[in-house]
């Protein structure tokens, strides 16, 4: 993720992967608008939503957007958790049959 306009995530996200993007989240430029690609991500931890919610305020406060591309899976799990409304109208969800 050296450009960090345009972030690719794994198929799966552990708890130690968490804290290397809340590092990575430092150096992303106010008033940029930072994708999330997350069209292969299938599982997470808990811990990555609360990045999720963590990385939306902090790019917006600085003036930035944030887009984010989901698996199917993963939008299931942001409805389930009810913040899907959260992210709104930043969102794109990818429909992939090993996802769905």
């Amino acid at each position: 993720m050296d450009d960090y306009k345009s972030w690719n995530f794994p198929k799966s996200i552990s708890i130690e992967q968490v804290s290397s993007y809340v590092d990575q989240l430092k150096y992303v430029k106010p008033v940029e608008t930072v994708t999330f690609d997350l069209s292969k991500t299938v599982n997470v931890h808990s811990s990555f939503i609360g990045f999720l919610l963590h990385a939306k305020q902090n790019i917006e406060r600085n003036g930035g957007k944030l887009e984010l591309i989901l698996s199917l899976t993963l939008e299931k799990i942001l409805i389930m958790l009810n913040i899907i409304d959260y992210f709104t109208p930043g969102i794109i969800t990818v429909i992939n049959k090993k996802s769905a």
